[in-house]
Order: C-alpha cells, then structure tokens, then sequence
C-alpha cells in the first residue's frame, strides 16, 4: 500500500532520528528558560562543538539556538524543536512557546512537548498537546512527549514509580505521540513493563537529575536498553559532567553496540584521557 505525503514524511524524519538498528542518543539541551545559563550551559554553542565528534543522533532545543547554531549542527544531527517549556518560576506545566510551522521552517526533524501530569492543570495540558499533534501531523512531522507525571496531585516520591510513570506513558500513546521521553523507574523489570505500556511508540529514557557517577549514569542506561528502550534523552547528565564528550562516547557504545557498563567506563575513560567514575 503507497503512503500518504505525511506518512512519509513523518517516516523520514523518525528515520533521521533513529539509525537503522531502530535506536537513539539523544541529547536535551533545552533546559536554559528554566536554569538561565549556568550548571553547564553557558554556551550551548560549545556544548553542541564538543558533542559533534561523538555523534549523537539528535539535540533537542528551542527555537533560538535552532537558529544561532544551525551552522555548527544542521546535516550532522537531527534537530527536536523543544515547543513548549515552563518556567524559572512557574511550572511544572508548560505553555506553549513555538508553533509546528516554525519546526517545518527549521527544518526539524520532530517537535516536542511538555506532558506534565498528576498537576492541577492537566485538562489544559491535554488540550495544547492535543492541538500541536493535530497540527503535526498535517506536515508529516513526528511529536515527542515529555511525559512526565510530575504535578502537585501526588507525592514526589511517587513520581518515578511504575503506577503514574505507566499513566504518563498511557496518556501519550493514547494522544497519538511518536516518541515517548520518560522517566526510569528504577529497575528494568518495571520499566520493561512501562515500554510495554508505550508500544508501538518509541519510548525514551530521560536522564532526570544529574547522576551521583557516570556508573550511575551507565548502568541505568545499560538497564533501560535491556529492558527494551528505543534509547535514551539525556540533558544534565551529559553536559554537566567534566567530560561531556567522554559520556557521549561510553552512551553511544552502550546504545548502539551493545556494550557492557564496564565497557562502556573503559570507552568513556579513553576518551576522557582519565578514569572516570
């Protein structure tokens, strides 16, 4: 059966995300309207020159950086327009920042947005992101959900657990999102049942806050990929560490050829020209 101009258009941009053995490391570098520039984001524009060499597959920014460093990373990593975010001072629900027509002007490759959950202002968030996927799909252009169930309704203990990450995760697929970026629930056995909970969509691993280690980092990462991960959307984890490039390298062996945690710190600290932990 001949698909439909979105159709392929869609496809092509997944395929622009995603290598051939259906996996992504990508990296979020749109956290600057809510930390402003510091903690490793000073200049986005030497974090992107940095991580270029060790290949990741896409970097997820807002439309600003899309423009001011499109000469550093466009042709060399797909682009993920960040649409929304919240706020130094207002959140966690996000508002609406970009539209899918800026994300078609940049040239993107998906659009992402913010599906805060378990918050007062759920009902409202559903309807922006309903809208903007409508709106995506018209151009062919694949969405991401930062579905995280991080609202006032439940406890923050309760917000990486399996019962409202599950809910997180249901609520993206039934929306009818592409990429689903959520949190680890700390074991592969229950996130294993979250990626169940996601399929057919491709479901991603958000890094969250920093890791203690790069072991730490590592081993969730190994953990996730073996319970079924498409891959990961890391931000602090790798652009807040002394050596961003190095944990780019030890994440792309693990992702894309299936190496061990112990491997992968070896790869990490060759590239580091040091023993990282």
């Amino acid at each position: 059966m001949q698909l439909s101009f979105t159709s392929v258009g869609k496809l092509t941009r997944i395929n622009r995300i995603f290598r051939e053995d259906g996996k992504a490391t990508m990296v979020a570098i749109n956290q600057g309207i809510t930390m402003g520039p510091r903690d490793g984001i000073e200049d986005v524009g030497k974090i992107i020159s940095q991580l270029l060499p060790e290949h990741p597959d896409s970097f997820t920014i807002h439309r600003g950086a899309a423009c001011q460093y499109a000469d550093l990373y466009a042709g060399k990593a797909a682009l993920i327009l960040k649409s929304t975010n919240r706020t130094q001072f207002f959140g966690p629900d996000e508002i609406q920042l970009s539209q899918v027509e800026d994300a078609v002007a940049l040239g993107a490759d998906a659009i992402s947005v913010g599906l805060t959950l378990c918050d007062p202002n759920e009902q409202e968030t559903l309807q922006m992101v309903s809208k903007i996927i409508s709106a995506a799909e018209k151009y062919g252009m694949p969405t991401v959900a930062h579905a995280y169930p991080s609202g006032s309704l439940i406890k923050s203990e309760e917000h990486h657990s399996e019962k409202y990450v599950g809910y997180a995760v249901r609520v993206a697929k039934e929306l009818g999102i592409d990429i689903i970026k959520t949190y680890w629930t700390g074991d592969q056995e229950s996130f294993a049942r979250i990626v169940s909970y996601g399929s057919p969509c491709k479901v991603v691993i958000s890094g969250g806050p920093k890791c203690n280690t790069l072991r730490e980092c590592l081993s969730m990462t190994w953990s996730g990929m073996q319970a079924g991960a498409d891959g990961i959307t890391y931000g602090r984890n790798i652009w807040q560490h002394d050596c961003p490039a190095a944990v780019l390298r030890g994440l792309n062996a693990i992702i894309h050829s299936q190496a061990t945690v112990d491997e992968a710190m070896d790869i990490a600290s060759e590239c580091a020209g040091k023993t990282l932990l």
